[in-house]
């Protein structure tokens, strides 16, 4: 069986390889050749528990982080080893923030062992760096409590403060993951971090608009809600809540604040230069931004 199960992995890790290969040498289509290698590196590494199952299908871009080391110097090994301290680093995100949520000490200590684990299995910075990283990222949580104040009371968000919120929000990619590929990569440049910041921050906002009405019912903050109250008070959207998504994409001011943000990123996007390996990352950032504007019913001019 054990023997079985190694031919099996090494399958996958010559089909990782292979499909990267191909990718390398692409120009398009790279968010859906990348959703495919997340299907194959799912299958060749499996969540150990649920819990760790359920975590991992919240989170995304595993594939992108396995692909940017594949692209840097084609070491299958080195890829997974960076896609899998990426996973465990969002999965110690979100098992952290379960239990600030609900104070169950077991997401403490699968968190914690987690941490043990990527510090042993790294040479150089990233060691004793990611302690800091992690503390860069925590403040976080109190702006978004504080943001949901200000929505539940009414406050009429600006563009600023709605930029600010999706930019911080998204600000993991650049402080925590792209600190592993900087730990990890010769040719890894701060430019690249920026990239997927960005890129991050466009999924962050497909990723609001799909969860509308979940965020509406927990009193969280979403980007489309806080947009909207510029032009309708949350106290409408709290009274008809059975046309909560009507009366925010409807509203074609906030939608337009929300083009006019996704337009600002593209337009940093493409002022960026990354090493020609690293050229990807930009055509990841158009794909997130044309099916933005699909869900939003834009034509790309």
């Amino acid at each position: 069986m054990v023997k079985l199960e190694q031919a099996l992995a090494n399958d996958l890790e010559q089909l990782l390889a292979a499909k990267s290969d191909i990718l390398v040498k692409q120009n398009k289509g790279f968010a859906r050749a990348l959703d495919e290698i997340a299907g194959l590196l799912s299958t060749y590494d499996p969540a150990p528990s649920p819990i760790l199952n359920a975590i991992d299908l919240k989170g995304q871009d595993y594939a992108t982080y396995f692909f940017a080391a594949y692209s840097d110097n084609q070491d299958i090994n080195k890829s997974i080893l960076v896609y899998r301290t990426v996973r465990s680093l969002v999965r110690y995100i979100l098992l952290m923030d379960r239990y600030y949520e609900v104070g169950n000490k077991r997401y403490e200590r699968i968190a914690q062992v987690l941490l043990r684990t990527i510090k042993a299995t790294h040479e150089g910075h990233l060691k004793y760096s990611i302690d800091l990283a992690l503390e860069q990222f925590w403040p976080f949580w109190d702006l978004e409590q504080t943001v949901k104040k200000l929505m539940i009371k009414g406050h009429s968000f600006t563009f600023k403060e709605i930029r600010h919120f999706n930019l911080f929000k998204s600000s993991d990619a650049p402080i925590i993951y792209a600190r592993v590929l900087d730990n990890e990569l010769t040719n890894f440049s701060p430019n690249i971090a920026t990239l997927m910041h960005y890129n991050q921050a466009l999924q962050d906002i497909q990723d609001d608009f799909e969860d509308i009405e979940e965020d509406f019912h927990d009193l969280m903050p979403n980007i489309f809600i806080l947009a909207a109250t510029e032009h309708v008070p949350f106290s409408k959207l709290v009274n008809d809540k059975s046309q909560l998504r009507k009366l925010i994409i409807n509203n074609n001011a906030g939608v337009d604040t929300i083009l006019l943000l996704v337009e600002q990123y593209n337009t940093l996007i493409r002022e960026i230069g990354v090493p020609s390996n690293f050229a990807f990352l930009k055509h990841l950032s158009r794909d997130y931004t044309d099916k933005l504007l699909r869900t939003l019913g834009v034509q790309r001019q």
